[in-house]
């Protein structure tokens, strides 16, 4: 994937922190994508090809692993 295409940010404020989101490629539609989500010090990658997907999955992993450190 060329880092110099398209990129996205979202910002969401949550009661964590700050949940931001980058999202690089998917242009054209259904070409690889990546997307990079933080909250505070953690950052999860995701890669994939269906755009919509490849964020709800990414943000997924992120609340999974935030409750996962809260319970440990």
């Amino acid at each position: 994937m060329n880092k110099t295409g398209k990129v996205e940010s979202f910002y969401f404020p949550t009661k964590d922190g700050m949940l931001k989101l980058h999202v690089y490629g998917f242009n054209p539609v259904g070409s690889w994508g990546e997307v990079y989500t933080t909250l505070n010090e953690q950052t999860v990658c995701v890669k994939g090809f269906h755009r919509h997907k490849t964020i709800m999955r990414s943000v997924k992993m992120m609340l999974d692993t935030t409750i996962n450190k809260k319970q440990g």
